[in-house]
């Protein structure tokens, strides 16, 4: 039996109340700035988890702050914001979660966000920590955050790259999968919120059903720690294989139209 509650930013702490078990694995969902646990790809990403995972599925619903045209305000608030997570974190430590078993994704604000409350929940505690696109913007200039390793926030952190003028250009996660043009930009991109900063997410829930395989770095992307190699059908998402020893920049092609992958070089394989 699998549930799903969004009402994580609540005091409600009585998980039980909700059908949730504490034997059972769990996930967090952080969605990112003008979005809600209503916005479309987390929508879709509660059901995309709900069919690979048992137990409950959480979101942190900050839209009460996120909602607001002002960025830099809510990034102001960042450390409050982010403090709220981590007293969830806790409480669901003293429900008696396992976080071995714990899966987490965070997208664009809500990415730093994940970042930060799991480092301060307990560097290394969960699992399994997948971003995609952490903002550059009010992140990337700060060195409050810069010098914050994102590695410290779970066993595996995995971070997913497909724009260089609203995501991070810091590199520093265990796998970076540069999508597209060189994580700079996507050849999908139209008009908001499915530029190619919004679109990482999209492209992530996709990769439940394709394959966005690590590809050789045709385009001569600029990269400082490239992944020198990866076993065949090594891929991006949610069912990367975390336990090979895979670290650093790698490469996948995504394409023009939905579902977005392209696997024209990723037969041209780097074996370990």
């Amino acid at each position: 039996e699998q549930n799903e509650t969004t009402n994580v930013v609540s005091d409600f702490t009585d998980f039980e109340a909700l059908g949730c078990n504490s034997s059972d694995p769990f996930a967090i969902i952080v969605h990112g700035w003008k979005e809600s646990c209503q916005t479309e790809w987390l929508v879709d990403m509660i059901g995309n988890l709900s069919n690979v995972r048992t137990g409950c599925i959480y979101c942190m619903n900050y839209n009460n702050f996120s909602r607001h045209d002002d960025y830099f305000g809510l990034v102001r608030q960042f450390s409050p914001i982010s403090e709220v997570l981590v007293e969830k974190l806790r409480q669901l430590e003293n429900f008696g979660y396992n976080f071995d078993d714990g899966y987490m994704f965070g997208f664009s604000y809500g990415a730093h966000l994940a970042f930060e409350s799991l480092r301060r929940f307990g560097p290394g505690k969960l699992a399994a920590l997948d971003v995609c696109e952490p903002a550059g913007p009010g992140f990337d200039g700060e060195q409050q955050y810069r010098d914050k390793d994102p590695k410290e926030a779970a066993k595996n952190v995995q971070c997913i790259h497909t724009s260089d003028n609203y995501g991070t250009h810091e590199r520093k996660c265990h796998q970076n999968w540069n999508m597209g043009r060189c994580g700079k930009s996507q050849d999908a991109a139209g008009p908001y919120p499915k530029g190619s900063h919004g679109l990482c997410p999209y492209i992530f829930n996709s990769a439940f059903k394709y394959d966005f395989l690590a590809m050789p770095n045709k385009q001569r992307c600029e990269t400082k720690r490239l992944a020198p190699a990866w076993p065949k059908g090594f891929r991006m998402g949610y069912f990367m294989d975390r336990k090979s020893d895979v670290i650093g920049d790698l490469f996948a092609a995504t394409s023009k139209e939905y579902p977005y992958f392209d696997n024209t070089f990723a037969n041209e394989v780097n074996e370990v």
